[in-house]
């Protein structure tokens, strides 16, 4: 096994052109039958000054293949004790073993022949342009602002150790995502590396909600991509749920518009049999494409800071007085 692991970081370091190193890993809540079955290697790939990244290397005891079914509920359990890439490495796989595993889209390293690691490709991407984050970042991320301003909602304490799905809360974004949220936090000193407790990171946040909100403020944007008139209107609920100035008007003293307006994402504007208009005649409602959804959305209702961005842009004095309204309802907004 120490061949076989040794094997690929030669083989992984010629490829990439970096500094390589490996370390084995022992300590990890594994199943035993995963343990008896596999050793478990940190590969850690140092691209100059950036930070180092590391793959988890699953290194079967006498190289048997067990299938893609069964390797990648393996994996799955690697993947929840340390949540990071999980690379399996075999010296013997045939073509099509091989055709399976880049079917089933299952990492893997065969030295010497070929490695499959769509998620890290994705983030060497990123290393070898070495852009400076800093200079370049002009807005978050639609997904890192869906997480902050859910952070922000529930709260935390002085201190609170958060690992990248604790960060991520309800959304189910993928691994490459949700490594593009974590890193796009820290570069904006949002959050923090914190102590990590064994092979899992944790990581804290820089200050209180208001400091936090107030940090990241510059970069926060409408979630509004479009806005569409429709023929009728719509029930509340299942990924629908009242925005722009009839959720305002809900909050506030402002008066309803004459036509509601409902707020939705496109994935489940395109699930709804509704039809864009082109004339007043038949508009009836409006709807707002949203990047991300309402983070209370289960409230039927468009979430005060989402709300507070798509609108903060209007010149209506109205609107802006029940911006105002809107600021109070929530403390870390009303130290805007």
């Amino acid at each position: 096994m120490d061949n076989l692991k040794d094997q690929t970081r030669t083989y992984v370091q010629s490829v990439l052109g970096i500094e390589t190193d490996v370390a084995t890993v022992t300590g990890l809540k594994l199943p035993f039958f995963i343990t008896d079955a596999y050793g478990i290697a940190e590969l850690t790939l140092q691209f100059g000054s950036a930070p180092a990244l590391s793959i988890f290397l699953l290194l079967p005891t006498d190289d048997t293949y067990p299938g893609a079914v069964a390797l990648k509920k393996h994996i799955q359990h690697v993947l929840k004790a340390t949540e990071a890439v999980v690379v399996y490495v075999s010296k013997s796989l045939s073509v099509l073993e091989r055709r399976s595993l880049i079917k089933q889209q299952i990492n893997f390293i065969q030295p010497g022949y070929q490695m499959f690691v769509p998620e890290l490709a994705l983030d060497l991407r990123e290393h070898f342009r070495k852009r400076r984050a800093d200079a370049e970042t002009s807005a978050l991320l639609p997904a890192s602002q869906a997480m902050l301003l859910h952070c922000l909602y529930r709260g935390w304490q002085s201190h609170t150790l958060l690992t990248a799905n604790q960060i991520m809360g309800p959304y189910k974004y993928s691994r490459v995502t949700l490594g593009k949220v974590i890193h796009q936090l820290l570069t904006l000193d949002i959050i923090r590396p914190a102590q990590s407790k064994g092979f899992i990171n944790h990581y804290e946040f820089s200050g209180s909600q208001a400091e936090v909100f107030q940090k990241a403020r510059p970069y926060l944007r409408s979630p509004v991509k479009r806005k569409l008139p429709i023929d009728r209107k719509l029930h509340l609920g299942e990924g629908v749920y009242l925005a722009g100035e009839t959720a305002l008007a809900s909050v506030s003293m402002l008066a309803e518009p004459a036509s509601p307006v409902y707020g939705m994402t496109r994935k489940v504007f395109d699930s709804l049999e509704v039809t864009v208009t082109d004339g007043i005649d038949e508009q009836r409602a409006w709807v707002e494409i949203w990047s991300y959804s309402s983070l209370k959305k289960e409230q039927n209702l468009a979430d005060e800071a989402s709300l507070l961005l798509s609108l903060e842009d209007c010149p209506d004095e109205r609107i802006q007085i029940a911006l105002d309204e809107l600021k109070e309802r929530v403390i870390w907004l009303s130290e805007d």
